[in-house]
């Protein structure tokens, strides 16, 4: 299977924070007594690069849906709560959106979907 590239415009960097953070979210929501799966896929959709990245961790409670790209806010007993909002900024700065799926208790979809440039 030939494969094919896919190109958007954004800071190299920027981005490999971005993903960088939806990865360790999703490995760290993963329970201790859960063999951890993750999993990442790209595609193209209506002139768009579409990531998306899922795991099989605890998931995201109803009650915490609206809040989890807010600065500061926290399910962790460590960190500050800057990462999602982090990934949010970065995403919407180069046109892109980010948005999520999940079930509580089965796991989480992250997807980040850019602009593709030819």
């Amino acid at each position: 299977m030939e494969e094919v590239p896919f190109y958007v415009l954004a800071d190299k960097d920027q981005l490999i924070g971005v993903f960088s953070n939806l990865m360790k979210n999703a490995v760290q929501s993963i329970p201790d007594e859960r063999r951890g799966k993750l999993a990442i896929s790209m595609r193209r959709d209506a002139g768009f690069i579409v990531v998306e990245i899922s795991d099989n961790g605890i998931g995201i409670p109803e009650d915490q849906r609206d809040k989890i790209f807010t600065p500061n806010f926290t399910t962790k007993s460590s960190g500050m709560g800057l990462g999602l909002a982090f990934v949010r900024n970065i995403v919407e700065e180069a046109s892109g959106k980010v948005w999520f799926a999940s079930t509580y208790k089965i796991g989480s979809s992250f997807f980040v979907s850019l602009p593709e440039v030819s």
